[in-house]
């Protein structure tokens, strides 16, 4: 199997996703529809870079795939057709990793990269956990330490440890919410009964539970009555692999807020 490098283009280089839903959306869909292949990816305001690992008529198929569930999703069309280039080594799928991570402040996007909801970054470093990349990035990197995509960002070069319950309970329900949302890349305040939706109230009712914030609290942050919450906490269908995310992204955002110098929310 080889390494390809897809790229996809507004027309006009116009902005795709201008709104933090939009994008929230665009990533997920991206996942959904090439995540099982793809190393690493940025969404930028204008165009789209998706690194995956497939024989070459798949990556044309994956291509056309990406550019297809994006489309509904976009403000504007994109290009007709993506550039496909190949990876030719190691090299340059190193070059590859700090170019995408480094994208957002490329663009002057005012996010800062760690936070960038178009960024594989946090995939990469565990802080979501929505299934975007199927292929191990050290599979093609074994020598590659995941600490330098921190420095890439300007953090200090170690993972963040998943918080603590007694981090969660000093963080509260409102700010627990938005890190759920974060790391299952959904909007803030989302309604209905989708699965995606009601995972994001179990996942913050049993988060918000194990760390001894009161239900009142978390009943007013999600929106919901206190016997909801308390219903959605005992519910078993949670992937550990969610939870952790959510513990490390209210690290990340700790980390972030260190480096700006600026008090955590």
């Amino acid at each position: 199997m080889a390494v390809w490098h897809l790229t996809l283009e507004s027309k006009g280089r116009q902005h795709l996703f201008p709104a933090e839903e939009s994008l929230r959306a665009a990533v997920r869909a991206l996942a959904a529809a090439a995540g099982g292949e793809t190393l690493l990816f940025c969404v930028v305001d204008d165009h789209v870079h998706v690194v995956v690992c497939c024989d070459r008529a798949r990556a044309g198929r994956l291509a056309q795939a990406v550019s297809t569930t994006l489309r509904p999703l976009a403000t504007v069309p994109t290009k007709r057709l993506a550039d496909i280039a190949p990876v030719e080594d190691r090299r340059h799928m190193e070059r590859l990793v700090g170019y995408l991570v480094k994208q957002p402040p490329h663009h002057n996007l005012p996010v800062h990269p760690a936070l960038w909801t178009g960024s594989c970054f946090p995939d990469l470093i565990g802080a979501r956990a929505i299934r975007a990349l199927g292929q191990p990035l050290l599979k093609f990197l074994p020598r590659f330490r995941l600490t330098e995509v921190m420095e890439y960002v300007g953090l200090e070069p170690r993972l963040p440890e998943p918080a603590s319950d007694a981090a969660i309970r000093a963080a509260g329900a409102t700010r627990l919410v938005s890190a759920v949302n974060a790391a299952l890349a959904l909007p803030d305040g989302g309604a209905g009964n989708r699965w995606e939706v009601v995972l994001a109230r179990v996942v913050t009712s049993a988060l918000a539970s194990t760390a001894g914030i009161a239900t009142g609290e978390t009943a007013a942050a999600l929106g919901k009555t206190m016997r909801c919450v308390q219903r959605r906490a005992l519910d078993t269908r949670i992937d550990d692999t969610v939870l952790k995310a959510v513990r490390t992204r209210l690290t990340l955002e700790d980390a972030v807020a260190r480096a700006l110098g600026a008090r955590v929310p």
